[in-house]
Formats: C-alpha cells, structure tokens, sequence
C-alpha cells in the first residue's frame, strides 16, 4: 500500500514538473484571458504590442490592426491574417527564453510579389502560404537565431523551417506539418495537401 501511494506520488510530481517545463507559469496563468502579441518589423521599424484575444474570443479591432501590421510592404495590400498563425506565434514566443519582441521580416505576401521573390530566390516557395495570410517570417534572440526554430518544430502545429543565412530567420506557417534548414527546401505539394485536407474537414462536418 505504501509503495502505490509513494509511486502515485511520484508520478504526480514528475508529470508537474514536465508540465512546468513545457509551458512556462506566465504562459499558464495568462492563457485562459488574454493574448498578446508583441513586435517589430525589422523593415519598417513599426512597432505593435496588442491584445488580440480576450476571454475565449478574438478582438475584431486588434485583427484589423494587425492584418496592417502584416501587409505587404512592396504593395500595402493588405488580407486577413489567419488567427491560427497569431496563436503559434503566441505560443512560441511563451515558450522562448527571450524577452526580446518577435523582429518580423515578412508576413502576407501578395502573388506578384511572392511570384518577383521566387525568381531571385530559389529559398522562396511558388505555392507559399505567405500568400495565403498564413506565414511568417522572423527572428527574436539575436544571439540564438535558431531558437525559435526549435520551439516551432517542436510544437509541430504547421511548418518551420531555419535559414542560417547572413541576415539569419526562421519561417513559420500554419500549413501541414514540416520542417527544413536552409538550404533545404519544404516538401513539395505542401499547399496542396493542405487544401485536401480541408476539403476532407468539410465534406466531415
């Protein structure tokens, strides 16, 4: 009887502390009220610092803020950017050392502007899910770049992929799930396994 109850014990302790070290105690205490994203865009030097979640549902205003925020910058276009990618975003930044904002360097991406990058880059993806209000590109700890790489690969919610180039970024997106370090590629058909996928989920429900 004792060793059940000692093991029990054990158990409880060693499954709270594995869940401390996966979600840390602001991460947890915050979670169920508010949501905040903190940035910079390392092209425009604009900075936003914004609450977009509150109490179990998105603030229409922040998204609209934030959707500027992440406009093309080549074009001023703007889309609504997908709230999924707001939360990995969130999540990974609890998760992160760092108290540094999320430096952004690229979010939506219009087709032209996607189609220009893609010929002066093999690195950009012709389907990529900047297009679609769904990636991002960024840094935040300047000495650890690779960082928030691991932290996205980890979570496993979409893709994340390292480029240790001169000006080192990770990408993330909310697409199907994959991971890459520069110079290797995302698999291919990515964007298409994705629009499966959601044809299956709607067909289900």
């Amino acid at each position: 009887m004792k060793k059940s109850l000692t093991r029990r014990r054990t158990l409880l302790t060693g499954a709270a502390a594995a869940s401390a070290l996966v979600t840390p105690a602001f991460l947890r205490a915050d979670a169920p009220y508010k949501r905040t994203l903190n940035m910079q865009s390392l092209n425009s030097g604009e900075k936003l610092k914004i609450t977009y979640w509150v109490d179990g549902a998105y603030d229409k205003e922040a998204l609209k803020r934030i959707d500027w925020f992440m406009r093309d910058l080549r074009t001023g276009e703007t889309t609504n950017m997908h709230p999924k990618l707001l939360d990995l975003l969130w999540e990974i930044d609890g998760l992160t050392r760092s108290t540094n904002p999320l430096y952004t360097m690229s979010g939506y991406r219009t087709p032209e502007t996607n189609a220009k990058l893609a010929a002066q880059s093999e690195g950009v993806d012709e389907a990529s899910f900047h297009m679609r209000g769904m990636a991002m590109d960024l840094t935040q700890d300047f000495r650890d770049p690779e960082a928030l790489f691991i932290v996205a690969k980890k979570l496993g919610k979409g893709g994340a992929g390292y480029y240790p180039t001169k000006r080192p970024f990770v990408h993330v997106d909310v697409g199907t799930v994959d991971a890459w370090v520069w110079p290797g590629k995302p698999s291919e058909g990515r964007a298409e396994a994705y629009d499966r996928t959601q044809a299956e989920e709607q067909a289900k429900g």
